[in-house]
């Protein structure tokens, strides 16, 4: 009788080990399966549409109309500034002006103010807008788009500035190795981040 009761205790206790055994290869597999998805979120993760804005102000259309005509004042400083309110409401328009405003514009001043605009907001909007920057007759222009879109930590930065590498401006390149460079080491950053914060969650769950 005592043989069969050790037995049974030595067989429970081989098929616990084995179950948990196995318990423990499947949680294995779900941090992996975890970390992979977690990589794939990080690599792929999208910039929002358009600038957030909670509570955007609405103007009437006759005042939305004053400041698009401001943005050819003959003052910088109004152009600038006109344009600067229609991008902080969101002016259906303001792409447009921005683009025509960095073909047009005739102070690198102001290109360059508008850039560092773009680049608190962003958004697939705002790098579409530097991404065109990055092609302006102004070296001052790029150099300074090239940086901006090179604050994204985003995939769809580094495409932007993939045709910069090519251009005829050794600086332009130069400068354009190095922020998708920095690009990347965010995205991996961010990768090494999140895996890190699963792994300190995962590591306070046992196998029963």
């Amino acid at each position: 009788m005592k043989w069969i009761v050790m037995l049974l205790i030595f067989a429970g206790g081989t098929y616990y080990l084995v179950n948990r055994h196995k318990a423990e290869l499947r949680q294995q597999e779900l941090v992996e399966q975890m970390k992979k998805e977690l990589i794939k979120k990080a690599e792929a993760a999208a910039l929002p549409l358009n600038p957030e804005r909670i509570y955007p102000t609405q103007f009437s259309p006759a005042t939305l109309e004053t400041l698009r005509t401001l943005t050819q004042d003959v003052s910088d400083k109004v152009r600038y500034a006109s344009m600067d309110v229609l991008w902080q409401v969101q002016d259906e328009r303001v792409a447009d002006i921005i683009n025509e405003m960095f073909a047009n514009e005739t102070e690198s001043k102001v290109k360059i103010r508008i850039i560092k605009l773009l680049a608190k907001d962003r958004s697939k909007l705002s790098l579409a807008l530097l991404s065109n920057a990055v092609n302006n007759y102004d070296k001052e222009t790029r150099l300074n788009a090239v940086e901006a879109i090179g604050t994204f930590s985003s995939q769809e930065a580094i495409v932007a500035l993939t045709p910069t590498m090519k251009d005829y401006d050794e600086e332009i390149r130069f400068k354009a190795i190095e922020a998708v460079n920095r690009i990347r080491k965010d995205i991996q950053a961010e990768k090494e981040r999140q895996i890190k914060a699963m792994e300190s969650k995962t590591s306070t769950f046992k196998v029963d």
